[in-house]
């Protein structure tokens, strides 16, 4: 289901043209980020879908280093219309091993290509990056559902850690219930530790799935 692994890429943006472009364009209040205060970001498609995801952090007025996952400069290329900036790319510092799997797992942070997909097929509400949309913030493509689904409640799925006594399977593995009906996906495994996207049906804590032949329990629900 959520195939397309990316790895995290860097870019240093500078011109204050720029990072205003980048305040309209995606769910960051960059207009509000201090000097070396950081946030994360998505572009979200005109339904509310993840395009990229991107953490900023202020470095100036007018420069910003950007680590993201999706294509952050073709998407902010898109939507420039004379605007003058400049991308120079930098190296990332991303951490991959088992111990930092463990640790993003435990406090259910979701990942591109496991948590979510990067071709407009799912909500950020659903994946726990609602921190990722600014509050009291102007338009920007994809809001108005957005804030639909957020007056409404609660999105259709919700990220959830789920655990088991035995090793879970490799995912992407559909989950069922007891009956045998689909539940959810589980999306990320370390051991017996899990992050799966269950639907609404089944969002309570304590909840008894089975990922193939290994029976699971839903131990924490994402906000």
């Amino acid at each position: 289901m959520y195939s397309n692994r990316t790895m995290k890429q860097r870019v240093l943006l500078q011109g204050h043209e720029g990072l205003d472009l980048l305040h309209r364009i995606s769910s960051a209040d960059i207009k509000r980020l201090k000097l070396k205060e950081k946030a994360e970001g998505l572009f979200l498609t005109p339904s509310g879908k993840i395009r990229c995801w991107f953490e900023i952090e202020r470095l100036s007025a007018d420069q910003a280093d950007i680590t993201f996952d999706g294509d952050f400069p073709g998407i902010l290329d898109s939507f420039t219309f004379g605007e003058r900036y400049t991308l120079t790319p930098t190296v990332p510092s991303d951490s991959t091993g088992p111990d930092s799997e463990e640790s993003r797992i435990l406090a259910l942070r979701p990942c591109a290509g496991k948590e979510f997909s990067l071709d407009g097929d799912v909500n950020p509400l659903e994946v726990n990056l609602g921190h990722a949309i600014a509050d009291q913030k102007g338009c920007y493509p994809g809001q108005e559902v957005i804030e639909k689904i957020i007056a409404l409640g609660s999105p259709a799925r919700r990220l959830c850690r789920v655990r088991s006594d035995s090793p879970l399977p490799s995912p992407p593995l559909t989950l069922t219930d007891e009956s045998g009906a689909e539940s959810g996906v589980l999306t990320s495994a370390c051991g017996g530790l899990g992050l799966a996207v269950i639907g609404r049906r089944h969002l309570k804590v304590g909840t008894r799935l089975r990922a193939g032949e290994v029976t699971l329990v839903v131990e924490s629900i994402a906000p």
